[in-house]
């Protein structure tokens, strides 16, 4: 275990840590990020980027399928869901690597691993091989993020029941795909697998599905994705998850 000293830790290498890092390093301070994933964060690793990724395949397979309104006869294509996804990694490793050049580029040291505060001033990384470091630091930025949320409902941990970020991370297309809420997220997942073939299932507890959303704009959504093949289920509280014979 060894020790040095920092004017300013940042725990979270997320939108809110690298950006705060470059800040700190401009006003020419010593800045250590400390990030046990890839830099970068959700939005850019298993949210926005990738899934945005995603919907552009949606969106090109959407054109291909109405090709004949626009006089184009697209009779022959098929869909290569590995390809898919690996254009979707390679999309986010370019971005979070320009992360990290940014932090090179303005002196901001990188340590991988896990910070904890242990006491005023000092924070202890624990790197991937358990090896640890004490940063003796006169500043502390808390910039860690969020995760997913595991929902509290019987069966929840069994096989095949899989979060957002296991979805990004899917190596075969399923067949069928039932999604628990009908929030932003679960919305534009189910857009996405039901373009690529996927029988898509949403299932809301509350009245409609995007409340945050005005509620006419949300009542035309759901005409659309209806139009599109998607089920969608309101007023329905999943009580409990089951496999059957099929799993």
């Amino acid at each position: 275990m060894n020790m040095s000293e920092i004017d300013v830790v940042i725990i979270g290498g997320g939108p809110g840590g690298y950006v705060s890092a470059i800040k700190a390093a401009h006003l020419g301070l010593n800045v250590v990020l400390v990030e046990k994933d890839k830099l970068g964060g959700v939005c850019l690793n298993r949210g926005c980027i990738p899934t945005k990724a995603l919907v552009s395949t949606a969106e090109l397979l959407n054109h291909l399928q109405r090709g004949g309104e626009f006089g184009i006869q697209v009779k022959d294509y098929s869909i290569d869901f590995p390809a898919i996804m690996k254009r979707k990694d390679l999309i986010t490793q370019r971005l979070s690597s320009g992360v990290e050049q940014l932090m090179k580029a303005n002196q901001v040291r990188i340590v991988r691993g896990e910070g904890q505060i242990i006491e005023p001033g000092k924070v202890e990384v624990t790197d991937t091989a358990g090896q640890k470091e004490i940063i003796k630091t006169k500043n502390i930025i808390m910039a860690t993020g969020s995760s997913v949320m595991s929902l509290p409902i019987p069966g929840i941990d069994i096989e095949g029941v899989i979060t957002s970020d296991e979805a990004l991370s899917l190596s075969e297309l399923p067949s069928r795909m039932l999604i628990i809420g009908g929030g932003v997220v679960g919305i534009e997942f189910a857009g996405i697998f039901r373009a690529l073939g996927v029988r898509v299932t949403v299932v809301e507890m509350l009245p409609r599905i995007l409340l945050p959303i005005d509620e006419e704009i949300a009542r035309r959504l759901t005409q659309l994705l209806k139009r599109k093949g998607i089920e969608i289920l309101t007023d329905c509280k999943v009580k409990e998850i089951k496999k059957n014979n099929q799993n």
